[in-house]
């Protein structure tokens, strides 16, 4: 019986340390990504991204091209194709993209983060960015979990790089 309690106390011991443990790294997490976040927001090389509704709070760093456009500019509802990777503030990839291959997606899909969205319908085809996103334009407090494996961590700011390739129109 001795055993069994010794067995016993020892499982829920482990357990209460190792979630202790998770809300540490979460917290460590958290404060570098909003610490990553406001040196953002205070650099002068890069620009808060506005819509016809106001701030938006996704910045982006100019790479490549004008904001000039004979094209226009993608709206909410379009489908675009887009070269792009995605990373971490640490620099880390999370998502290669499709290499060499451009993306095609709808601005409003269920896919779509809405600070990307934000984001690409203020680019020209031909613009290549570096856009910031946090946590709450990107996959917010709980991230992006699929078959019960985080693939993205809550409160991530997301840093994208980013080249508007295409805006398809349909017939």
């Amino acid at each position: 019986m001795k055993k069994y309690v010794y067995f016993v106390f020892t499982c829920i011991t482990a357990i209460f340390l190792v979630s202790c443990n998770k809300d540490e790294v979460d917290n460590a997490w958290k404060d570098a990504n909003r610490k990553y976040y406001e040196q953002i927001t205070q650099n002068p090389e890069y620009e808060e991204v506005q819509t016809v509704t106001g701030p938006t709070g996704v910045y982006h760093k100019r790479l490549e091209g004008d904001n000039v456009s004979v094209e226009g500019y993608p709206l909410q509802t379009s489908n675009v194709k887009v070269l792009y990777s995605g990373k971490y503030y640490n620099g880390e990839v999370f998502d290669a993209g499709s290499g060499k291959t451009p993306t095609e997606f709808n601005l409003s899909g269920n896919n779509t983060i809405r600070g990307f969205s934000f984001a690409l319908q203020q680019m020209c085809v031909g613009n290549h960015w570096e856009i910031v996103i946090p946590y709450y334009l990107g996959y917010g407090e709980t991230g992006l979990v699929s078959n019960y494996t985080t693939l993205i961590p809550g409160y991530t700011t997301l840093v994208f790089d980013v080249k508007l390739v295409e805006i398809i129109k349909y017939p």
